[in-house]
């Protein structure tokens, strides 16, 4: 009988583990640099080469999804 007790709070236990969000991942201090300047780039109107419009393209995605 106690073994069934335990058992079912082990279940438990595990089910709300599984239920709870994961914690946020902090970025980093190069990470916000680096994001920093890809938006002071992306910000400018004149957008030069093929790669810098893919990198603005993935920025914006990024940011807003």
């Amino acid at each position: 009988m106690i073994s069934r007790i335990i058992f079912c709070v082990m279940l438990g236990v595990m089910g709300l583990i599984g239920l709870l969000p994961e914690p946020p991942v902090q970025k980093t201090l190069k990470q916000k640099a680096k994001e920093k300047s890809v938006g002071a780039v992306c910000m400018k109107k004149k957008k030069q080469t093929l790669q810098v419009k893919q990198l603005c393209k993935r920025w914006e995605i990024q940011t807003n999804g």
